[in-house]
């Protein structure tokens, strides 16, 4: 049975964003439709100058690896969009998004750690941002070059950005000054209390200000009001930890069902009351089960 459950453990793989979007084929609207693994680290930015995009992570992290991040650019001859959520850009000395020309960007639940500019805007570009993270930027978390574009940002967090907003204004050469947020769309400057960057596990802690105060039109699975971030925290708890369907026993059954939702991604599916995470590091994995193990045999 142990040799069985350590065969789920969850490696982390690498491979670039660029072969990610190489692979990746048409669907719906879109002329590239990509679903990232989340137990994957994708390295390496990527430029989009032509064709509607769509990219969701699933809670994966982009690594930028102290080089460019994901850049959009569109005219009237070649227009282009980007769609992309549940994404962490980290690591880089340039930006983690850029939009130019006539582009349109729609950034959903995402965090953007530790770039230079976290998401730039140029031209006559158009961005909404919702339920998502700017943390740690090195120069400015949201940069706006002069007011041609055109900006919506909600239910957003700034913390420890060197400037959270700023806008280089027209005339003013270098000079920036403060963009303002209205701070009645749900904007929050506090500590989103990630559970441990440096080892890239961009998870809310239980005490995250992020948790439920994202787009009240926007439900996550758990029946709450959506989370700002990559990640969803689930409200879902057990009476006793490792009860995984709720029958005030801790046994094989519990395993059995905690193997199910690794495997499936699923509490549903696999017919669980409850949450598997025995750790509190947001995820389902192998480490939970052997926690349930070690209740078993020490009960």
């Amino acid at each position: 049975m142990l040799k069985y459950i350590f065969l789920l453990s969850f490696n982390i793989f690498a491979m670039t964003l660029q072969e990610a979007y190489n692979n990746a084929t048409s669907f719906e609207d879109y002329d590239k439709y990509i679903i990232l693994d989340s137990n994957i680290i994708y390295t390496g930015g990527l430029g989009i100058f032509e064709g509607d995009i769509y990219i969701d992570c699933n809670g994966a992290t982009i690594d930028l690896q102290e080089g460019n991040g994901i850049w959009l650019y569109a005219d009237d001859a070649y227009p282009s969009s980007l769609v992309i959520e549940h994404c962490t850009i980290t690591n880089s000395l340039y930006y983690g998004l850029s939009f130019g020309g006539t582009s349109i960007g729609m950034v959903r639940n995402c965090n953007v750690v530790d770039t230079n500019y976290g998401v730039k805007l140029y031209d006559q570009s158009n961005v909404s941002i919702i339920n998502s993270i700017f943390y740690s930027n090195n120069s400015v978390g949201l940069a706006m070059w002069t007011e041609e574009p055109t900006l919506h940002t909600s239910y957003s967090l700034f913390w420890e950005n060197e400037d959270d907003c700023m806008e280089n204004c027209p005339g003013w050469g270098s000079i920036w000054t403060q963009l303002e947020l209205d701070p009645g769309t749900g904007i929050i400057y506090e500590n989103p209390k990630f559970i441990d960057i440096n080892s890239y596990n961009f998870n809310l802690e239980g005490s995250s200000p992020c948790i439920n105060s994202g787009s009240p039109d926007i439900i996550d699975e758990d029946g709450s009001i959506s989370d700002i971030g990559a990640y969803i925290t689930s409200n879902n708890s057990c009476a006793n930890q490792g009860d995984i369907n709720n029958d005030s026993l801790i046994n094989v059954l519990d395993i059995t069902l905690g193997v199910c939702v690794i495997l499936n991604n699923s509490l549903e599916l696999c017919n669980a009351e409850c949450g598997l995470d025995m750790n509190s590091d947001g995820q389902y994995n192998v480490l939970d089960i052997i926690a349930i193990i070690d209740i078993i045999i020490n009960s």
